[in-house]
Formats: structure tokens, sequence, C-alpha cells
């Protein structure tokens, strides 16, 4: 096989991972986080926690980010022309919008991480910083940080020759993500933030059963600790790859017939594409790792089937009696009575 024929087979293989993991990322994606969406909005027992709320922003982020960036990539494989190769206001807005709810989603984890830590916290002082005031200023600052660095990523987003296509050129903006933006603000510090803060939160659920703690509080803790861990974990197991590769990219040559660089393309599209796994299989996740979320979607599930069939009965009585013939009465008049 020639050099240019096995370019050419590794350029079809990335479309097709492209395309098959694009589907199934939306397609399981957005099924997981309505799922959690509707479950965490639903069940009293999540209603006004700070870490719920986090934990449902992140998937209203998570849906807007897999929309824009998979289905993008769907019809890429369905119409075989990228979108992002042909129109340059594509390209910016991809990039744009990438960053603003990538980023959004990696920061409302890192500040779901900290709010749990301060609410499992045995001093008083510091469990009164997990409030939902606190929790709707740090979404704020979330948005207002990820929507600078999008409108950056908007501003400078370019189409050149492949390999890389749609990318950053710009020199200044390539040093930013180098040393900056992807093993800092998209690596190193979410990284160390999420793990620090979940196993502090981790040390602090074990020492609740010391003090005196209602079960039920209790219980939730440790549940809402154990999926947040399993969030870092994910996090980290999907989104390091990701962000590797991306350094490679941004510091290795352009050249269209250079083997090494398609290779690198390849990687890259495999990679991004187990980053937004990371974004899609949270829901699924959290019934993996806890009993208790299990039990209580179990009986979210059971309590909506019931009540559905009440509606059905009760449409079918109401149906059932209004189709019933009753006898017609006839009450004369007392005028016309009198009269005769």
């Amino acid at each position: 096989m020639s050099l240019n024929s096995t370019i050419a087979y590794l350029r079809d293989i990335t479309d097709e991972v492209r395309f098959i993991f694009g589907l199934f990322n939306l397609v399981v994606g957005l099924i997981s986080n309505l799922s959690l969406i509707i479950i965490l909005t639903n069940l009293k027992i999540f209603h006004k926690t700070p870490s719920s709320f986090y934990l449902v922003a992140e998937s209203y982020s998570n849906i807007g980010l897999l929309i824009f960036v998979c289905s993008s990539r769907i019809s890429t494989g369905i119409l075989r022309v990228d979108p992002t190769l042909v129109s340059l206001q594509w390209c910016k807005f991809r990039y744009g919008f990438n960053q603003l709810f990538g980023l959004c989603s990696l920061f409302t984890i890192c500040f779901t991480t900290i709010d749990q830590y301060f609410s499992t916290h045995h001093r008083y002082a510091i469990r009164q910083l997990s409030t939902m005031k606190c929790a709707y200023l740090f979404l704020i600052i979330a948005l207002l940080l990820s929507s600078s660095h999008g409108i950056l990523f908007y501003i400078y987003a370019d189409i050149q020759s492949l390999p890389f296509g749609c990318s950053i050129y710009n020199v200044m903006m390539k040093k930013y993500l180098s040393f900056f933006y992807f093993p800092v603000l998209s690596n190193a510090l979410p990284i160390l933030i999420t793990m620090t803060f979940s196993l502090l939160s981790y040390r602090n659920v074990r020492r609740i059963v010391r003090r005196q703690v209602p079960i039920r509080r209790r219980r939730l803790d440790q549940q809402l600790t154990s999926m947040i861990l399993i969030r870092v974990v994910s996090l980290i197991f999907f989104g390091l790859p990701y962000i590797i590769i991306s350094l490679y990219q941004l510091n290795v040559s352009n050249n269209d017939n250079n083997l090494k660089s398609t290779i690198a393309v390849f990687l890259g599209a495999l990679f991004y594409s187990l980053l937004y796994t990371n974004f899609s299989i949270n829901f699924y996740l959290f019934l993996l790792i806890s009993s208790r979320f299990r039990c209580q979607v179990k009986h979210f599930i059971r309590k909506l089937f019931h009540h559905c069939c009440h509606l059905r009965s009760s449409s079918r009585h109401i149906k059932f009696k209004n189709n019933q013939i009753t006898p017609e009465t006839f009450v004369k008049n007392i005028s016309t009575v009198e009269s005769i």
C-alpha cells in the first residue's frame, strides 16, 4: 500500500469514527441528560440542593454541546461534506459554541465538587457556604468564563488546508492554548480541583457517622459524594487523552501529505469522540455506582406509570359517564298547569 493510499484510508476511517461516535453520543447523551434532569427536578429529596442544581445545569450544558457538535458530525457523515471546511462562519460558530458549552460543563463539575465539600464539612460556618445563592453566583461565573473563551475561539478560528482544516492558526492564540488553556485551564486546574475536593468530600462523609446528623441527610450526602466522585473519574479518564493529542496537534506542522499528521488527526477524532462520551453517560454512571439512585429512579418510573394509568382510567370513566342514557324529565310550567 502506497503512502497516498494509506493516508486516504486513514481519512476514511476518521470520517467513519466521527459519524458513528457522533450518532452514538447524540442519541445516548440526549436520553442520559434529559433523564437526569427529569429525575433531579421531580424528586423532592433533591430540591433546593446546590449539588443537584449544578448537576442539572451541567446536563443542560451537555445537551447544548452534544446537539451542536454531534449534529455537525452526523451531517458530515451523511452529506460527505464537512460544513466546517466549506463555511468559515460555521467553523467559527462550532469552535465558539464548543468552548462555551464544554467549559461551562467543566466549570460546573468543579463547582459541584467544591459545594459538596462545603455541604459535608464538620464546621457549621463552612457548611453555610453551600447555599443556592452561592450556586447561582458560581453558575454566573462559569457562564462568563466560558462565554469569553467562546468569543475568543470564534474570533480566531480559521480554515486552512488539510489535515487539520478548521482550527486555530493564529500564532499568539496557539501560544495561549499551548501554554495555558489546554495544559492549565482545561486540564491541570480542573483535575486538581475536582480530585482534591472529591477526596476531601469523601473524607467528610466518612466522618459524618461520628456527628449527630439526620439519617436522611447523611444518606443524601453519601449518595451525592459517590455520584460526584464517579463523575470526576469519568472526566479524567475520557478527557486527558484529548488534551494530550490537542497539544500535539497545535505544535505539529500542517502538512497535507504527512502520514504523521494524518495519524494525529485520526487519534484526535477518536479521543475527541471519547471526550464527548464523557458528557453522554453521566446518568448511566450514576445508576451504576449508586444503588440508592437506582431505587429512586425505579420509584419515579413506578409512580409515573401509576399516574399515567390513573389518568387513563379517569378519562375512560368520564367518557363512560358522558355516554350514559338518562331518562328525560319534563317539568310543566306552573302557569300552564293553572291555565288548564
